[in-house]
C-alpha cells in the first residue's frame, strides 16, 4: 500500500505517465518509449512478479548492461516491495557466488553480459534461494533451459498483464525502505552488500 507521506523510487512514473506521457524518454538502439509506454512496461513487468509471487523484501540479483529494460526492471522490483542487488558482470565466480550467498535472491536476472562468464559456473554450483532466472537476452531461452532452470523472459512476465496499467499506482515498501543492495569489496576483496 503506498504511503504518500515517505519517498519512494516510484514516485517518478506517476509523473512519467502525466507530464511526459507521448514525450520520448528511453531510446535503447533502435527501441525508443514515451512516458505511457515506460509506465505501462514497468507496471505490467512488476504484476508479472507479483503474480509470480515475488513480494515485500524478496531479493532479486540483477546483472545485466546498463538498458532502458534494467531500468524497467529496478522501478518493478521497487515497484511491489522488492530489493534489488544489482552483481557486478565482471565479477569473477567466487565473487557472484558469494554476493548471492550473502543476500539470498529469489530471483536471478541476467542477459548476454553474464554468458560465458561467472553464470555458466553458477548452474553447476546450486544457489539454494534461487527460484527463477530471467534472461533479458533478446533470444528466447530453449525449453531445456525453461523446463530445467525455471528460466522466464521480460515478456513471458508481462505477456498477460499488458494494456491493463488503469490500475491505481499502489506501490509497496521493503523492510526498512530499502529497495536496492549496494556491493562494496572494501578492503576484504570480497563483495560486501550495503543497503
Amino acid at each position: 500500500m503506498a504511503n504518500f507521506s515517505e519517498g519512494h523510487i516510484c514516485h517518478c512514473l506517476r509523473h512519467l505517465a502525466t507530464a511526459r506521457r507521448n514525450a520520448v524518454i528511453t531510446i535503447s538502439g533502435n527501441r525508443q518509449k514515451t512516458g505511457k509506454q515506460f509506465v505501462e512496461d514497468v507496471l505490467s513487468l512488476a504484476r508479472g512478479l507479483l503474480e509470480l509471487g515475488l513480494g515485500a523484501g524478496h531479493v532479486v540479483a540483477i546483472s545485466a548492461f546498463n538498458s532502458d529494460m534494467y531500468l524497467e526492471w529496478l522501478l518493478a522490483i521497487a515497484f511491489v516491495g522488492g530489493i534489488a542487488a544489482p552483481l557486478n558482470y565482471r565479477w569473477s565466480f567466487e565473487e557472484a557466488r558469494s554476493a548471492m550467498q550473502l543476500v539470498r535472491p529469489v530471483m536471478l536476472i541476467t542477459d548476454e553480459s553474464c554468458q560465458g562468464g561467472w553464470y555458466s559456473n553458477l548452474r553447476s554450483n546450486h544457489i539454494p534461494s534461487l527460484r527463477w532466472h530471467v534472461s533479458l537476452s533478446s533470444s528466447a531461452p530453449s525449453s531445456h533451459l525453461i523446463n530445467t532452470w525455471n528460466v522466464l523472459t521480460t515478456e513471458m512476465l508481462r505477456k498477460q498483464y499488458s494494456g491493463k496499467s488503469d490500475l491505481p499506482l499502489n506501490y509497496r515498501w521493503a523492510r526498512e525502505g530499502a529497495f536496492m543492495i549496494c556491493f562494496t569489496s572494501g578492503t576484504s576483496g570480497r563483495p560486501k552488500g550495503l543497503p
